[in-house]
């Protein structure tokens, strides 16, 4: 169709050629608002008629017409193509949308992952819009030592589509097949209702959807499935090869290929718009171990049939020649074991059962036990044995345990650990922590696996450990230990010139490996190959006249797609949400975090400071500190940031500055960029403990205005009482009055020092009684001294302690333990006290303290005299407790405690 614009919009249809008039105004607003379609709409403002196309190819290929005219009509030739179009419309076709509804090309490919890298291998294949899913898998992460443990394909697509997606189709059972199927597959179970499974993902498909596999594929799908909770055994379908069968829009054949795992199968997908061939992992082996060869015949009879589309592995497209069989790997393996004297240790692929019947062949030669050591190792031998493919009894293998009680001679372990895994078996040998064996220089280590690109480094260094321990390695493609399953360039021209499809998509590679296998597939005679990236749609007709030169491809699109990380058991999210990046930061620049507690200045008797002031606590990980020095810059740096903001500028703005200042430290420093977080608090109480300290120590005047502060932060609005400042002779201002309450900051107590007049006032009061000082000394035991509820528990809790009928004498004794003599002392020792600036309160388990000690010596008190020495060992062993109390505080808390204990026994007893 054509838009056109005469004063308003008018459409015109390609085939009738009669204008259709919108009548709304909103038309306009409706055709902008279709963000979703991958197509240009041009369209210019004016009074005159202009014509604009609306088509599937390049911005190169819209027509405008000029101005004023209209584009003259395409001619239309008889030859069809494609679904009915013109043979020139398969190039430019006219079309509203490709994502959905009956026009456009009829195949259509969306690829999810596995085009442009190693692994997550899944695909959307359909026709017109009832689609199937091909294999659903995971990426193992490069930066495993970040915490991400598997990269997912994004499910949020798939779920939006779940309508049209008809059905699950499993090529083979490796992880990066079948590995993201917990996610995918189940995320909701029916139960009554849906009942959501997983916090972290949204459901991706419907719960009724089928999933189809091989026997020995299904059996790992159904232990992945069981592990997660949700196995609905109606959902599965096990498929054979060469048997047809039904699934969405496609008939659906199994073909036989051969791999490094039982049961890999191609697929061919039959409809009425063409045929599709996706080959899945593979590679031809002319000896297989289980007689099951590559099945060619079918792929020549395909030939004859015709493939639209052929999608096939690119993986080893780079790797000249063709692979060696598996059989040479097992004559390898038979020569080397053989020649062995010790213990031998071979490290390989767990999922390939073939080399697990090799090794075991070996072994059986030479007279040696099995043992497996490693989770995954007896999974796909579980799988094997469940479907009758196992070439071990898993009852034979002699368990991890009794390894010991064997001579090395007569054993061959088979271990995890090919790629240096940081749980697996042989690197935690490697590093002597392996709870099932410890290497030694006897040792034989068979490396029969590929080191697989992005972990080289850590296979070496894991391989530089085994050195130096002393074990001989047997590694490197010259020992013919291993092959690969995956077909080399070799093979693949083979197949395309076998199949000859009309079009060529490669898959199952990195761009570079997409883009040579394309080259390839050119050179063997294909006219149409093209690739494409994760999320671009891909449409395909099939070419009925072989002569025709239009290319069948068209781009319908394309979908941005978002990874999902695992992260552990439950995390699970997009890389914004499990902060990968910022974790790679980290990683490669650090961190600092500065914490600011802000005193900012105070109007207070007329005298303001004009600068921020703060306790600043900088820590650091992942930086070179260059033996403290950068961390002494990072704090005068994080000071004269503080110091430069307004005083009443907010906290923000403050750690904005400081984070800025220490970054551009940090990097003039080191040349790192660090993540850098600021944290700051203001407390007033600091302020006040602040002033009150300098206050004590003579370098400060505290008037009205800090007594206010005090009583904002103590709370105490109207119980604070405290008298103006009277000025003295030198102009030094001192509180006439102030109560300890008032002086009480972050669990100290502050008490003013008394003056010279004052101590020669408390002599003169000494001497005449203690009538003066019960006053203060009843303050004090307020003050220190926990609520009489607290009292009358600590009391009952250590009752224990002191025979029942004893504990009211024991009381009341004390009571008169306070002899004139006592007395005295008790006031010298009060007046000692007072000339200290501060006292601790007493803590709750400090007074439990006192009270058992004070318990333990009831016997020794009954004495009347000498008691003073019994409280100044109670003091001696609180300060060996760490405990730091004089004799006359603890006496004089006792006291206070008797005293409480009788009033609240008179007031029960009334």
């Amino acid at each position: 169709m054509q838009l056109g614009l005469l004063g308003g919009f008018s459409l015109y249809c390609t085939y009738s050629r009669k204008p259709l008039k919108t009548t709304s105004p909103n038309m306009a607003a409706a055709f902008s608002a279709l963000s979703s379609c991958p197509y240009t709409f041009l369209c210019r403002p004016s009074s005159t008629k202009l014509c604009v196309s609306c088509s599937a190819g390049s911005p190169t290929t819209t027509t405008i017409g000029s101005r004023g005219t209209k584009a003259p009509p395409r001619k239309r030739t008889g030859r069809k193509e494609g679904t009915g179009k013109s043979m020139e419309d398969s190039v430019k076709r006219k079309m509203e949308q490709f994502y959905e509804g009956p026009d456009g090309p009829p195949l259509r490919i969306v690829p999810i992952g596995g085009l442009g890298e190693i692994g997550m291998n899944c695909m959307l294949v359909g026709n017109y819009d009832r689609y199937i899913l091909i294999d659903a898998g995971v990426m193992f992460p490069d930066y495993d030592e970040l915490g991400v443990q598997k990269i997912i394909p994004d499910t949020t697509f798939i779920r939006r589509w779940k309508h049209k997606i008809e059905a699950v189709i499993i090529t083979h059972g490796h992880e990066d097949h079948i590995g993201a199927l917990p996610w995918k597959l189940f995320s909701f179970m029916a139960l009554g209702s849906y009942i959501m499974l997983m916090s972290k993902v949204v459901p991706a498909l419907d719960h009724n959807t089928p999933i189809y596999a091989s026997s020995f594929t299904m059996e790992l799908i159904k232990k992945r499935l069981k592990e997660n909770g949700i196995f609905v055994p109606s959902r599965l379908k096990v498929f054979r090869t060469k048997r047809k069968f039904t699934a969405g829009p496609f008939e659906i054949e199994p073909i036989r290929v051969t791999h490094s795992i039982p049961d890999c199968c191609g697929l061919v997908l039959r409809c009425a718009d063409g045929t599709i061939l996706h080959t899945g992992d593979w590679k031809i082996d002319e000896s297989p171990l289980d007689g099951k060869v590559f099945d060619r015949e079918t792929l020549e009879e395909l030939s004859k049939e015709g493939v639209t589309l052929m999608m096939s592995d690119s993986t080893n497209v780079l790797s000249p020649g063709r692979t060696i069989s598996e059989s040479v790997v097992a004559d390898a393996l038979l020569r080397r074991i053989s020649a062995a004297k010790g213990r031998i240790i071979t490290t390989q692929f767990a999922s390939n059962i073939h080399r697990l019947g090799s090794v075991k062949a070996a072994a059986d030669l030479t007279g040696r036990k099995l043992v497996f050591v490693g989770m995954s190792l007896r999974t796909y031998l579980d799988a094997a044995w469940k479907d009758g493919k196992a070439p071990i009894d898993p009852s034979t293998l002699v368990k991890v345990e009794d390894i010991d009680s064997y001579a090395p001679k007569d054993l061959l372990i088979v271990t995890t650990g090919s790629q240096a895994e940081p749980r697996a078996a042989l690197n935690l040998a490697s590093y002597g922590s392996s709870h099932a064996f410890k290497l030694n220089k006897e040792d034989v280590i068979l490396y029969s696996a590929k080191v697989i690109p992005g972990n080289e480094s850590r296979v070496m260094k894991m391989m530089n450990r085994i050195s130096e321990i002393g074990s001989a390695i047997v590694m490197g493609k010259n020992e013919l230990l291993h092959t690969s399953g995956h077909g080399y360039r070799g093979e693949l021209e083979e197949v395309l010139k076998i199949v000859k499809p009309q079009h060529f998509l490669p898959i199952h590679g990195e761009l570079l490996f997409l883009k040579e296998h394309e080259l390839l597939g050119k050179s063997t005679g294909i006219q149409h190959t093209t690739v494409i990236k994760n999320g671009e749609m891909l449409g395909v007709s099939h070419l009925r006249n072989r002569r025709v030169l239009s290319n069948g491809f068209v781009s319908l699109g394309k979908e941005n797609l978002q990874l999902m990380y695992n992260d552990g058991d439950k995390a699970f999210g997009t890389s914004t949400e499990l902060c990968i990046d910022e974790r790679l930061k980290i990683a490669s620049d650090g961190i600092v975090v500065v914490s600011m507690e802000i005193l900012r200045p105070q109007n207070l008797d007329g005298q303001v400071e004009k600068s921020l002031k703060g306790k600043i606590k900088i820590t650091t990980r992942c930086l070179w500190l260059d033996k403290g020095k950068l961390l002494d810059a990072l704090h005068k740096a994080a000071h004269a940031a503080l110091s430069s903001c307004p005083v009443n500028c907010p906290l923000t703005h403050m750690e904005r500055t400081v984070s800025e200042m220490l970054r551009k430290m940090v990097r003039k420093y080191s040349g790192k960029r660090p993540e850098v977080i600021a944290i700051a608090v203001e407390n007033p109480a600091a302020v006040l403990s602040d002033e009150l300290n300098a206050r004590l120590s003579g370098n400060s005047h505290v008037g009205f205005g800090i007594s206010a502060l005090r009583k904002i932060v103590d709370g105490h609005p109207k119980g604070n009482q405290v008298d103006r400042k009277q000025p003295d002779g030198n102009g030094d201002a001192h509180l006439e009055k102030t109560s300890p309450q008032n002086l009480e900051v972050d669990g100290i107590e502050f008490e003013r020092e008394l003056s010279k007049e004052e101590r020669t006032t408390s002599r003169s009061n000494l001497a005449e009684g203690h009538s003066s000082d019960s006053e203060d000394q009843d303050d004090f035991q307020k003050s220190s001294v926990p609520s009489s509820s607290a009292v009358n528990e600590l009391v009952k809790s250590d009752e224990s302690l002191v025979p029942p009928g004893e504990q009211m004498n024991k009381l009341k004794e004390d009571v008169v333990d306070s002899s004139d003599d006592d007395l005295l002392e008790n006031e010298n020792s009060r007046l000692k006290r007072s000339k200290s600036v501060k006292r601790n309160k007493w803590k709750p388990e400090e007074v439990k303290s006192l009270i058992k000690m004070r318990g333990e010596l009831h016997s020794r008190f009954q004495v009347v005299r000498g008691r003073m020495a019994l409280w100044e060992e109670i003091s001696t062993n609180l300060m060996a407790d760490g405990i730091n109390r004089s004799p006359g505080q603890c006496k004089s808390l006792w006291t206070s405690l008797v005293q409480k204990y009788e009033v609240c026994s008179s007031t029960s007893h009334n």
